[in-house]
């Protein structure tokens, strides 16, 4: 049997070309998540919050921002949507970037459902001045916050090195100020409304240090499957 000797090179050609467009995808997918952070900070606190004469920043709650009767919220619920789609295709990068790492594996797919469940915080947001809207809007924020530290959690525990200790610091200082900020409410005081920012903005970093670790790190595995 005769081996045809000009097609093996351009099957091989055509893997590369494949593979290439394949790191391309997933790049960009992981680039969302940076992406993603980027505009939250923006979209609330650049924007929206300059559309609320009065409003202070280190005193009130992000929420607020997306509340119904908030002159911010018009702004905010396309960006909800663009933050869902941008933060759930993260998610897939996540998952696409580390096969062969189960922990980190489950760490994407809960960033997934992280990001899905932007939605059900889009279908139950404060009400200002009506207390029955906020039993649904904590069920729905706690059940978020619930995926967001499972899934810092495995993927602090499917690195190795800093990565790992800057996912534990990370998760410490977002789940103990957001605690804090807890305890501060309803506010408008100092506490609240700089212990909630301290704590999104530590997730919202976490996210973009994330997206760059796994940036170029496809094939970067050791010998238990675990990033170095």
């Amino acid at each position: 049997m005769s081996i045809d000797k000009h097609r093996l090179p351009v099957r091989g050609w055509a893997a590369t070309q494949e593979s290439q467009r394949r790191d391309v995808t997933r790049k960009a997918l992981l680039a969302a998540g940076a992406l993603s952070s980027l505009l939250y900070v923006v979209a609330t606190d650049v924007v929206a919050a300059s559309t609320w004469d009065g409003y202070r920043r280190t005193e009130q709650m992000v929420s607020e921002l997306f509340a119904v009767g908030s002159p911010g919220r018009d702004v905010l619920v396309p960006f909800t949507w663009l933050y869902t789609v941008l933060f759930t295709v993260f998610g897939v990068g996540v998952w696409n970037s580390v096969r062969g790492n189960r922990a980190l594996r489950i760490g994407g797919g809960l960033l997934i459902a992280y990001g899905l469940w932007n939605i059900m915080g889009a279908l139950y947001p404060l009400t200002l001045g009506d207390d029955a809207s906020i039993p649904m809007h904590i069920l729905a924020t706690n059940v978020q916050l619930a995926l967001m530290v499972t899934a810092m959690c495995f993927v602090a525990a499917g690195f190795h090195g800093r990565m790992r200790v800057y996912s534990i610091a990370s998760l410490a200082a977002s789940a103990v100020m957001g605690v804090v900020a807890f305890m501060a409410a309803p506010g408008p005081n100092l506490v609240l409304g700089i212990g909630e920012r301290i704590s999104i903005g530590a997730f919202l970093l976490w996210v973009a240090v994330l997206a760059v670790a796994l940036w170029k790190r496809t094939t970067a595995m050791d010998s238990k499957g675990a990033p170095s």
